[in-house]
């Protein structure tokens, strides 16, 4: 078990020297920092990054209760630690993990640390789940995808959180046929990221068992995950079947995005697989439309996620798809896996490096000569 890192608060020095002795003799609590008023306890906890600040109150400029009100988080936990009983409800207001009043009795801190050491315990061990679980995530994308000799594929996810709720898969179904999965889970976090594993193992399970009946597959994967998930949840898809001995691709688009197709030639011709059915999972039925189109060498196909488009720039502008479709026209040649990395970081550097709000994810299939 870790020390517990503390920041102590207060305008006068013997009763910061004080409160450093009683809490040293407690155990398992590290004092990372002091500081003697409100201005130099933001600096502090932006610098040490405290778990515990205990903090006075009534200080030279800024009060205590300041202090937290200009905190962004992830804030540490305060201990209010003050002569006056007055300000409790305020400081409670601005959830405190505790109030104590000076002089502070021994026995009456140590339960004060307790209770916050149980609180710091219990985040650390969801962190690490959080953590775990990332990791799991990052195994379930494809390591690489299936050879063909007429079709090159590549695939990348950057979730917004730790854990997310895009997915794609590459399945090799064998006579020289590939599958590719694209799909987004409503929500964000651990709980799309479980739904996300559950929509993998279901896509896995049931597509080769169709073959080339994507409209069919796509109905039975409905059925099955609309009776096992929230009635509010659901998840777009947009999943295909490459045949390499007809050079064509054949898709169920399940209200997904539509995909981005550029085709070959001197002179850039752009079409979009718009949705041939409605998102699966929210019902219990529903009807989907399978649907082809040729894949020439040359030709490239682009799937992605809402987080890609959807990405705004400091003036809240979206990234949108004629900036995507004007980026692959001029990438067109290059390599998918360049094509997929130069689109994420593209569009990162519009949103100004910003914390994505939303998975971002982006598939790229470029078609050869067999």
């Amino acid at each position: 078990m870790r020390a517990l890192r503390v920041l102590i608060v207060d305008d006068e020095e013997p009763a910061r020297d004080r409160l450093r002795r009683m809490l040293e003799s407690i155990g398992g609590v590290e004092v990372a920092a002091e500081a003697a008023d409100g201005a130099e306890a933001l600096e502090r906890i932006e610098t040490e990054r405290p778990d515990l600040v205990f903090l006075d109150i009534e200080m030279p400029g800024l009060s205590g209760i300041e202090v937290v009100k200009r905190l962004t988080p992830p804030r540490p936990r305060t201990v209010f630690c003050t002569a006056y009983d007055q300000y409790a409800v305020a400081a409670f207001d601005e959830d405190a993990a505790d109030y104590l009043l000076k002089p502070v009795a021994q026995p009456r801190l140590a339960r004060a640390v307790s209770r916050v050491r149980r609180s710091v315990d219990e985040d650390d061990r969801l962190r690490q789940e959080v953590a775990d679980a990332s990791r799991a995530q990052e195994r379930l994308y494809p390591d690489q995808a299936p050879l063909l000799r007429s079709l090159e594929l590549a695939g990348r996810c950057v979730p917004a959180r730790e854990v997310g709720g895009d997915y794609y898969d590459f399945l090799g179904l064998g006579d020289g046929r590939v599958g590719v999965a694209l799909g987004d889970v409503c929500g964000k976090g651990v709980h799309a990221g479980l739904l996300m594993a559950g929509l993998q193992a279901r896509v896995q399970s049931l597509a080769p068992r169709h073959g080339r009946q994507l409209a069919e597959f796509v109905h039975e994967l409905n059925r099955s995950l609309h009776s096992s998930v929230e009635s509010h949840r659901y998840a777009t898809l947009f999943y295909s079947v490459y045949d390499e001995s007809k050079g064509e691709l054949s898709y169920v688009n399940a209200g997904h995005l539509p995909p981005i197709l550029v085709r070959a030639g001197a002179a850039t011709r752009l079409e979009t697989l718009e949705a041939s059915g409605t998102v699966i999972g929210l019902f219990p039925d529903g009807a989907w439309q399978q649907r082809t189109t040729p894949l020439a060498p040359g030709d490239l196909l682009c799937a992605f996620t809402d987080g890609v488009t959807e990405a705004t720039d400091p003036a809240g502008v979206e990234f949108g798809a004629t900036r995507l479709s004007d980026l692959l026209s001029r990438l067109r040649d290059a390599p998918a896996a360049s094509i997929c990395d130069a689109v994420l970081s593209t569009v990162d550097e519009f949103s100004a490096h910003a914390p994505a709000s939303d998975d971002r994810t982006v598939i790229v299939a470029r078609a050869h000569g067999a």
